[in-house]
C-alpha cells in the first residue's frame, strides 16, 4: 500500500491518507529480470546437432480393391440380377462377374486367388446381396452361376436393422 504525501489544507498536523492504488514497481522490477533471464537462456537451448536418422524399410500398404458385388432383385416382372450396376442375365452371370472381378483387381491372377491361404483370398470374394422377399432358390441358383465359373469365396451381405 502507499500513502499520500500531500494531505489536503496542508497543514503540519494533517493525516496522511490511505489510497488503494496497487505499488507495481516491485512487478515490474521482476518482469524485466525475467525477460533478462530468458533473453539469455533462449539461444542456449537450441542444439545443432545432426543427427541421422535410418530410413523406413516399410512398404506403404495398398489399397484394397473394390469389391465385386451381385445384387438380387425379386419383384413383380420376375428375378433381375446385377452385376455391380449393370443388370444381366442368369446365363451370362458367371462371365460378367468374371469381367468385373478383373476389373476391380488387377494385381491378382485368377489362379493365384484359388490358390492363396489367406492374404488374397480376400481379394478373390463375391459379395452376394438379395431382398427380404427374394427366394432362397434365386440365391443358390447364383451361387451354382459363381461356383461354375470357379468362384468359391462367396460372401452374404445383411442390412443390419438394429439402427
Amino acid at each position: 500500500m502507499g500513502a499520500k504525501v500531500s494531505a489536503p489544507g496542508g497543514g503540519k498536523r494533517s493525516r496522511m491518507e490511505v489510497t488503494a492504488d496497487p505499488n507495481v514497481i516491485p512487478f515490474i522490477d521482476v518482469m524485466l529480470v525475467l525477460l533478462i533471464i530468458f533473453m539469455i537462456a533462449a539461444p542456449i537451448s537450441t542444439v545443432d546437432i545432426q543427427v541421422e536418422m535410418p530410413d523406413s524399410r516399410i512398404q506403404p500398404s495398398q489399397r484394397p480393391p473394390r469389391p465385386t458385388w451381385i445384387s438380387i432383385q425379386e419383384g413383380n416382372g420376375g428375378v433381375r440380377y446385377f452385376v455391380m450396376n449393370e443388370e444381366v442375365q442368369i446365363n451370362e452371370l458367371g462371365e460378367r462377374t468374371f469381367e468385373e472381378w478383373e476389373k476391380n483387381t488387377p494385381t491378382v491372377s485368377f489362379d493365384e486367388c484359388l490358390m492363396a491361404e489367406t492374404s488374397k483370398a480376400a481379394y478373390c470374394r463375391i459379395y452376394v446381396r438379395a431382398d427380404s422377399n427374394t427366394a432362397y432358390r434365386n440365391v443358390v441358383r447364383v451361387m451354382n452361376r459363381l461356383q461354375d465359373k470357379g468362384f468359391t469365396r462367396i460372401g452374404f451381405v445383411a442390412e443390419d436393422k438394429r439402427s
